[in-house]
């Protein structure tokens, strides 16, 4: 069945760009997601993905403090490079 809705131009346009990005239509995208309403699925995969962005910060964040907090208390300063190096010649 065909259906005509009416999507404001900047909407479009974004679902458009991301559907290409995508490699996907328009169409395949909103079958997709009318069926996830529908199986009262969320909607929300796309728009999580800043969320998960910034968890993934926090979590690099945290590495790279508890990585330098390690090598201030090292009692060689030198990186592990820098040991393998001097250790061959």
């Amino acid at each position: 069945m065909k259906a005509t809705i009416d999507v404001p131009d900047p909407l479009y346009r974004r679902i458009k760009a991301r559907s290409a990005l995508a490699g996907r239509t328009v169409r395949d995208v909103t079958i997709e997601l009318y069926e996830r309403w529908l199986n009262g699925s969320s909607l929300a995969g796309p728009d999580s993905v800043p969320d998960a962005q910034r968890d993934a910060d926090r979590w690099l964040a945290s590495w790279d403090a508890l990585g330098a907090e390690i090598a201030l208390r090292a009692p060689d300063p030198r990186t592990a490079r820098e040991i393998l190096v001097a250790d061959r010649r």
